[in-house]
Parts: C-alpha cells; structure tokens; sequence
C-alpha cells in the first residue's frame, strides 16, 4: 500500500496542477535552490593548491609569485608570503596603478644563516598595457629553515621575507 502511495503522488500534483518532483543528481545545486539566501562557499586558495609553492628552488616561488600578481590572482600570490599581513587585499590596492603588471626575474643569489637560508632575486616591474610608465627595479628576499631534522615542510619551503617593489613590504612583527 506504501509502494501505491508514493507511486501515486506525481499523479496527484499532476491533476491539482502542480509538478511532480524531479530527482536531482546534485544535491548541493538543490540546496543552493531551495535557499534563496544560501552563499556559496569559496574556499580559499591554499598553498597545497599550487606545487610551486613547496618547490626546493627559490626562483620558482619568485616566478609563481610573479605569474599570479600578473594575472590578477592576489589570494594565490599571498601565499607566498605565509604571513597574514600581507594578503590578497593588500596586495591588489598595491598594484592598483597597473593595468597588466609584468615581471622580469634576475638571477637569485643565496646564502645561509644559523639554520636558514636567504634568497634574494632582483626584478623588474613594469605595466604591459602602459609602455609609458616607468619600470620599478627591486628586490624579493625569501626565507627557509636549512635541512634540519624535524623540520616541517611549512619550515622547508621558501617565503617571501620583503619585497621593494611598488611599495616596501615589510612582514608582521610574528615571523
């Protein structure tokens, strides 16, 4: 008699003037249907998310860095810092003035200190869609824990220290 009900019931909103329901193969588009003040969740970008970021070579986390602030992808290229200070926000009010920023990476120099080791890359600023705008020279220093044992792969992967360009930028007082 259960089966017969249920069998039924799209008849029955058919004859009343409904529509019988339909199933739906996602349930979170239902969800986000059925609440017409559902946000959708963006998780924000994690460092995980970009293998660059965990590489052993300073001037792929430089490049990366770079790449993102070019195409508009400041949460990305926050994560280079590992420093709340210094996010996607701070970064895009930064490069407000460029309408296409563009970096040119000179040869990293590093060197290490009591258990770190300090990269220091030069570059070059400029705006690709304003060939009048004077290029910005400067410099990013990034830092990383040595080989030692028991360091984590957050110790081990390179971070943005400071940076000279556009405007000095300097960590939170934390790092």
């Amino acid at each position: 008699m259960k089966h017969l009900a249920l069998a039924t019931l799209p008849l029955l909103l058919a004859a009343c003037g409904g529509e019988a329901p339909v199933p739906d193969d996602n349930p979170m588009e239902e969800a986000a249907h059925s609440d017409p003040l559902a946000i959708p969740v963006t998780l924000p970008p994690q460092v995980a998310d970009f293998p660059a970021l965990s590489s052993r070579t300073c001037i792929d986390v430089v490049r990366f860095y770079g790449e993102a602030l070019a195409a508009g992808q400041f949460a990305g290229a926050a994560l280079a810092w590992a420093d709340p200070v210094i996010d996607g926000e701070r970064l895009r009010s930064l490069l407000a003035g460029y309408e296409r920023p563009s970096f040119t990476w000179g040869q990293p120099g590093e060197e290490g200190a009591a258990g770190s080791l300090y990269c220091t890359v030069p570059g070059t600023l400029t705006d690709a869609a304003d060939g009048a705008k004077p290029p910005v020279t400067g410099e990013i220093v990034l830092r990383r824990v040595n080989d030692v044992d028991g360091a984590t792969p957050e110790q081990l992967r390179w971070t943005i220290r400071s940076s000279t360009f556009v405007e000095p930028l300097e960590r939170s007082a934390r790092s």
